[in-house]
C-alpha cells in the first residue's frame, strides 16, 4: 500500500470485501537491496501522500511471517520474500484467515472462488473464513450432538439436499455416532466443520440432546410467523415470553432463526428433565400466550388452519427433532445467520436481513456473544416449576 518515510515502515494491506484495508506495517527481515528496490518502486508508482505516507495502488505482493492477528492487525510482521507471481486480488482477508488456521490433517479448499451468495457477494473462501471466525462460538453448540446439514452444491438460491449419514468419502478422523441405522457426523472439531463447509454444508441443524444422553440439555421455543412480513408477531411473542421467564427467574436467550422467525433458548441442568417434563412447561407457556392473545398466536400444526397467526412450536422440541444451530448460516438470499441476540435488541427495529455474514462478523469484533454464558446456566428452579405444573394437570 505504501511507505512511511519518517519511520521507514512499509504499509501492508489486503482486499477485504470490496475495499483495500491496512492490516499493519513492517520494516524487519529485508536485505538492503530488497528494501531499496521496494522503496524505489513505491516512489515511482506514487499516487498521493497522506500523513507522511507515500501511497500507491495495490500491486506488490509479499510474504510475511507474523506472531498473530489481533484486532484485524498483524502483530510483529517480518518480511520473508516477494511474491511477484501472485495477483494482489488474491491477497484477501479471507485467504489470510484460512491460510493461518491450523487444523488436524490440514485443510483442502477446493473451488475457492465459487460464488455462494450474490448479494452480499460471498464465495466459498469467504464462507470458510466465516466458519473459522465463528467457530469458537458455534462449536460448543455442535459438540457431542448428531448433526444434520443442508448442502447447496450450486450456491444460494439453488438445489439443496439434507445430509444425515456421513458419506463414505469423509476423512477417517471425523467422529460419527450411529443412531437408528443412521451414521451421523458429530462435529466436535474445527477440522470437521471446515470439511463440511468445503462440502457446501450451509445449514447446521442439531438435536436438543447430546450423544451421551436421552434427555434434553436445553428448551427451545420456535416462534414461527406466517410470513416474513409478520415478523412483528415473533417479536411480540418473544417479549411476552421474556416477561414470564423473568417473573419465574428463568434465564433465556433469544436468537434469530435466520429465516422468518425467532427462537428462545433456555439452558437446563444436565439430565435433570425429560422431554415429557419440558413439554409440560412449554405447553403451559404456549397456552398462556394463546389465551392472552387469541388473535395473534396458535399451536395449530396445520398451516391452513392458523389463519395468519404465529405458530408457537413446542411439539418440535422432542427426541429426534432438530433446531438450527446458533451462528449457522441459512440457505437464504442475503446470507442471513441464525444469530444470537441480546434481549434489548428484540424490538420493533429488529430486522432479520441485517444479521448476515458480514454484519455478524463485524458485530463479534465489537461485542461479546450474547450466549457467552449459556453453558454455565442451569435454571435449576425449572424442576420445582414443572413439578408444580404436574400436580395441577
Amino acid at each position: 500500500m505504501g511507505f512511511n518515510s519518517q519511520n521507514e515502515n512499509f504499509l501492508v494491506g489486503l482486499k477485504k470485501d470490496d475495499a483495500i484495508v491496512q492490516i499493519g506495517t513492517f520494516s524487519k527481515g529485508m536485505k538492503t537491496n530488497e528494501k531499496d528496490s521496494l522503496i524505489q518502486s513505491i516512489i515511482k508508482n506514487e499516487k498521493r501522500r497522506e500523513n507522511g505516507n507515500i501511497l500507491i495502488e495495490p500491486g506488490i505482493c509479499v510474504k510475511l511471517f507474523f506472531k498473530t492477528i489481533k484486532e484485524n492487525e498483524l502483530i510483529n510482521p517480518i518480511f520473508n520474500s516477494f511474491q511477484l507471481e501472485i495477483s494482489w486480488e488474491n491477497c484477501t482477508w479471507d485467504r489470510l484467515i484460512i491460510d493461518n488456521t491450523l487444523v488436524e490433517g490440514g485443510m483442502k479448499l477446493t473451488h475457492s472462488k465459487k460464488t455462494l451468495w450474490k448479494t452480499p457477494y460471498i464465495n466459498k473462501e469467504g464462507f470458510l473464513s466465516y466458519l473459522i471466525q465463528v467457530s469458537s462460538y458455534m462449536l460448543p453448540f455442535l459438540e457431542r450432538r448428531t448433526l444434520t446439514t443442508i448442502r447447496y452444491p450450486h450456491g444460494i438460491p439453488g438445489d439443496f439436499f439434507y445430509q444425515k449419514n456421513c458419506p463414505d468419502y469423509a476423512p477417517s478422523s471425523i467422529l460419527t455416532k450411529s443412531v437408528e441405522g443412521i451414521n451421523y457426523i458429530v462435529c466436535n472439531e474445527l477440522s470437521t466443520l471446515l470439511w463440511l463447509g468445503n462440502q457446501l454444508a450451509i445449514e447446521y441443524h442439531i438435536p436438543f440432546q447430546t450423544i451421551d444422553s436421552l434427555k434434553p440439555s436445553e428448551i427451545v421455543f420456535d416462534l414461527d410467523p406466517p410470513s416474513k412480513g409478520d415478523f412483528h408477531l415473533a417479536i411480540k411473542a418473544a417479549l411476552e415470553m421474556k416477561k414470564i421467564f423473568d417473573s419465574l427467574e428463568i434465564r433465556s436467550y433469544p436468537k434469530l432463526s435466520g429465516n422468518k422467525g425467532l427462537q428462545i433458548h433456555i439452558p437446563i441442568k444436565v439430565n435433570s428433565l425429560t422431554y415429557e417434563d419440558t413439554r409440560i412447561f412449554m405447553y403451559f407457556i404456549a397456552k398462556y400466550l394463546i389465551e392472552k392473545f387469541p388473535d395473534d398466536f396458535t399451536i395449530e400444526r396445520l398451516k391452513k388452519k392458523r389463519n395468519g397467526k404465529l405458530y408457537i412450536d413446542y411439539l418440535q422440541h422432542a427426541e429426534g427433532k432438530t433446531i438450527i444451530s446458533p451462528y449457522s448460516t441459512r440457505g437464504q438470499e442475503n446470507a442471513t445467520v441464525a444469530a444470537p441476540l441480546y434481549w434489548e435488541e428484540v424490538n420493533e427495529n429488529l430486522r432479520i436481513e441485517k444479521f448476515n455474514i458480514p454484519f455478524v462478523l463485524d458485530r463479534l469484533s465489537k461485542v461479546k456473544c450474547p450466549m457467552d454464558d449459556f453453558f454455565i446456566q442451569e435454571n435449576a428452579n425449572l424442576l420445582e416449576i414443572i413439578s408444580t405444573l404436574k400436580v395441577n394437570l
